[in-house]
């Protein structure tokens, strides 16, 4: 669906803006600060889901305190002498949630596919990269693992290391 953005105004960019900002905001507040009814903001936001533009609503959590202590990014190399692309896309979305993918993405380069998982050990990493690897069409991996992020445009309050113990540092005197 191809979306005329001369029909998104101004408007409906402050109020997709305040709504990212804090979805719990409520049609009454958003209408307050931009000046105008609860109901027109209520028309406005049925018209952006309608459009296609407002595709669902979400809730940002720790996933450290969910258990998901680990995230990866898998890039997917596919076997390109098969034509098994579209295939091993639609095997991947089947697993999801199994597989714990939380993105998926065509991409362009060396790699096919990146799929960005969080899970909760790298035992449990390991498992998900050896399922994708024994998909048919695949012919490898490569795997990053997260050690911090910032993302959807929040900002994630930077861990605190923990403090090294002195008798694991190396001693070169």
């Amino acid at each position: 669906m191809i979306i005329d953005l001369e029909k998104i105004d101004s408007i409906d960019r402050k109020i997709i803006s305040l709504m990212k900002e804090n979805s719990r905001k409520t049609r009454r507040e958003i209408a307050k600060e931009l000046g105008i009814s609860p109901q027109t903001v209520q028309n406005r936001i049925a018209a952006l889901e309608e459009k296609g533009v407002i595709l669902g609503y979400t809730i940002i959590t720790n996933e450290k305190k969910l258990a998901k202590e680990v995230t990866a990014f898998i890039l997917v190399m596919l076997d390109r002498t098969k034509k098994t692309w579209s295939f091993t896309e639609k095997h991947l979305l089947l697993h999801l949630k199994e597989l714990e993918i939380v993105e998926m993405h065509h991409i362009t380069g060396d790699s096919d596919v990146i799929v960005k998982v969080k899970t909760r050990s790298l035992d449990s990493l390991e498992h998900i990269i050896l399922k994708i690897v024994n998909m048919p069409g695949v012919e490898r991996t490569r795997t990053l693992i997260c050690l911090g992020s910032y993302e959807h445009g929040y900002e994630m309050k930077p861990l605190e290391p923990e403090p090294v113990q002195s008798d694991l540092l190396w001693n070169f005197t």
